[in-house]
């Protein structure tokens, strides 16, 4: 039985290369800018696989190590929104980040408005159930501002504590300590509320910690994107009310060695999210994933062996809901005269039209004017 729509976002901290990911290989423009060892090639061992398209008359394919991506690709579950990212233009990771997960520009941030774009659809749709958010890591990020969400590297994080004399002390001590503040009563006692609903799902009487997760399928061993993705899919396997869950995937800067760097990190990421949603099984015609980054590479390589601070880049959105199989938006060239500022692959596409387009899509939302507030809609047809 279909469940609530659940939302993945999964975020590639860093300025992910979107060229290289999803690469141009036939462009005249890309084959000068950069050496072999920084391209996808369309002979030999670093040969990508051909991703059909109709949005222009280039040779686009998948770096060699995401293979298990363009396996998705070609069954049709997964789409690629090439050229996307901020319409302001920003090359600083920090400023990059914060616009991207607020979605708020300019005059359309409300005076003293600290919420992100997650937060807003959150406070909007009100949605159930004991855990309707889940940040997987140390820290919630900016997207969530402005609605509550659980934090946590598994579910045994949100354990208070397995020992039940322990438990009742600290219990004892946050109730005395912050039960009485108003403004951390409520925080409190959500704590305790899903500590014991994790507990009493995950714990048999004398267990000193949680029962490992059991995945219905293999996850590549040392594989450090596996584990992150494994507590989601157990969030929603337990049917804990998941609705939108997060995950940061760190060390995408390649300004030096990219060549030695990004063929591992694409390689964890799409051997772990192809595990990801196998695992779902039958769940899956209830997920999305969105794949993202705060900015893409510069065209043109580095000394350092490895390329810089650029703007557009490469989105994915994964799941049977969505048309796959496709890549929508639009391509400008590599041309230096189609270039932002002589040097980037330019924005197209509004990353907020691919989300915006995501949530109406998939999790039913009708207007998104909320959630980015200021937005003036391009539709892109990943619907429909």
């Amino acid at each position: 039985m279909s469940r609530e729509p659940i939302l993945v976002v999964i975020f590639l901290r860093g300025g992910a290369d979107g060229l290289a990911l999803v690469s141009p290989t036939s462009d005249p423009d890309f084959i000068a800018a950069r050496p072999e060892a920084l391209r996808v090639l369309r002979h030999g061992d670093a040969a990508g696989r051909v991703i059909r398209q109709d949005i222009a008359d280039v040779d686009f394919r998948f770096h060699p190590a995401a293979a298990p991506l363009a396996d998705l690709y070609d069954a049709g579950d997964l789409s690629l929104i090439h050229a996307a990212g901020l319409p302001e233009a920003t090359r600083s990771h920090f400023d990059a980040e914060a616009r991207i997960e607020r979605g708020l520009f300019g005059a359309d941030i409300p005076p003293g408005d600290p919420s992100g774009w997650i937060g807003r659809w959150l406070q909007a749709a009100k949605p159930g159930g004991p855990m309707p958010a889940l940040a997987v890591g140390a820290m919630r990020p900016a997207s969530l501002l402005g609605a509550d969400a659980a934090v946590a590297d598994t579910l045994a994080d949100l354990v208070v504590a397995p020992d039940h004399w322990l438990s009742d002390l600290l219990r004892a001590r946050l109730q005395a300590g912050f039960g009485a503040h108003g403004l951390l009563d409520r925080p409190v006692q959500d704590l305790l509320r899903l500590s014991d609903l994790v507990k009493s799902r995950f714990w048999s009487a004398g267990d000193e910690a949680l029962r490992p997760y059991a995945p219905s399928v293999p996850y590549p061993d040392g594989n450090p994107v596996c584990g992150p993705l494994m507590t989601v899919a157990q969030t929603i396997k337990e049917n804990l009310g998941l609705r939108v869950a997060t995950v940061d995937i760190p060390g995408w800067d390649t300004h030096v060695n990219q060549a030695g760097a990004f063929p591992l990190l694409v390689g964890s990421l799409s051997q772990a999210l192809v595990a990801f949603w196998r695992d779902l099984g039958p769940l899956q015609q209830d997920v999305s994933v969105v794949v993202m980054s705060e900015f893409g590479r510069r065209l043109r390589s580095n000394t350092g062996g490895g390329t810089d601070h650029g703007r557009g880049n490469v989105m994915m959105i994964l799941g049977p809901q969505a048309r796959g199989g496709r890549m929508v938006g639009a391509w400008p060239g590599l041309a230096n005269e189609a270039l932002e500022e002589g040097a980037d692959l330019a924005v197209k596409v509004d990353y907020r039209d691919v989300l915006a387009e995501l949530m109406a899509g998939h999790m039913g939302l009708d207007d998104p004017r909320p959630v980015f507030p200021g937005l003036e809609r391009s539709p892109l047809g990943l619907w429909g």
